[in-house]
């Protein structure tokens, strides 16, 4: 059943959600939302801004929280919001949308190792409240509690959430609401408050190792400059994304051929060099293949 556990089919969906609110956890519940708080700072003004936006491109404050409600990924809401039009370009709306929301498969590649242990009802919800910060901060926890030899905090992670989720959208939908009472929201400043956000996470998150890293954020930068510049910046964060995805993606399959080849000559070594026989035996290949791929497990 795609992401459902298996036991949803054996027992009543009721006995699996009863079950599933018993484990509540509500002291990890509340580290989260106050691990959240201090973001709201820059949600409140943003989802304000984007509620007034869109009840200036003609949505009403109900179509405004659905779509922060549906979609939770600020970033693409603005994207389409700036697009709306009286014939909205639906087509390059959905693939701005995509390429911009697009990073959500890094981030839940990266979050991957650390919930292999959830069911898949959990694994669900994770990713259903995952954004940015949400990810920025449950990432960083899972990290520390590794290292305390601590699982993943499920709950911590749905405290972060629910809290920005909830937040979000039910303040766009105030904005939408009280659109006309606001007036021109930019002018006082607050739309700085999207890329401090996002400026802030990043240096967080920066890599304080191999510097080779930094070559997708710097490529993603200079393809969105280059976009805006000579094409059309509509086309910027899409071009950027896809750029950066891209190098990324290489850089990725180039590390683990390198890391690859170089354990298969470590184990070559090492069996050549033993008491047995110089000749590789046929066991010795066995064990080759099997350091290699409890290596790449570890990776």
């Amino acid at each position: 059943m795609g992401f459902f556990p298996c036991t949803f089919s054996a027992y009543p969906p009721v006995l699996v959600l009863t079950d599933f609110a018993m484990t509540i956890d509500y002291s990890e519940i509340r580290r989260g939302f106050y691990s959240a708080l201090p973001l709201y700072l820059g949600f409140i003004p943003l989802s304000l801004i984007l509620g007034t936006q869109a009840h200036q491109m003609g949505q009403t404050p109900l179509t405004a929280y659905l779509m922060t409600a549906l979609n939770f990924a600020g970033g693409s809401e603005f994207a389409a919001v700036s697009l709306w039009s009286a014939t909205p370009p639906i087509l390059l709306i959905t693939i701005t949308t995509f390429l911009i929301n697009s990073r959500h498969i890094v981030m839940g590649a990266s979050l991957a190792p650390y919930i292999r242990q959830e069911s898949g009802l959990r694994v669900f919800f994770i990713y259903c409240v995952m954004c940015d910060e949400c990810w920025a901060l449950s990432i960083q926890d899972a990290q520390r509690r590794a290292q305390e030899k601590k699982g993943f905090s499920f709950w911590y992670h749905m405290g972060v959430g629910l809290s920005l989720w909830s937040m979000w959208s039910v303040t766009c939908g105030v904005g939408a609401l009280i659109g006309t009472q606001l007036g021109d929201m930019n002018s006082y400043g607050f739309a700085m408050a999207l890329p401090a956000t996002f400026i802030g996470l990043s240096v967080a998150m920066r890599p304080r190792e191999q510097y080779s890293r930094y070559l997708p954020i710097a490529l993603s930068f200079i393809a969105a400059a280059l976009t805006t510049v000579y094409i059309d910046h509509i086309y910027a964060v899409g071009a950027g994304a896809v750029v950066g995805l891209t190098c990324a993606y290489i850089q990725q399959v180039c590390k683990e051929k390198r890391e690859a080849a170089a354990c298969a000559h470590q184990a070559t070594a090492e069996a050549e060099s033993s008491t047995k026989p110089s000749t590789v035996t046929s066991a010795d290949h066995e064990l080759i293949a099997a350091t290699c791929s409890e290596s790449k497990e570890e990776r």
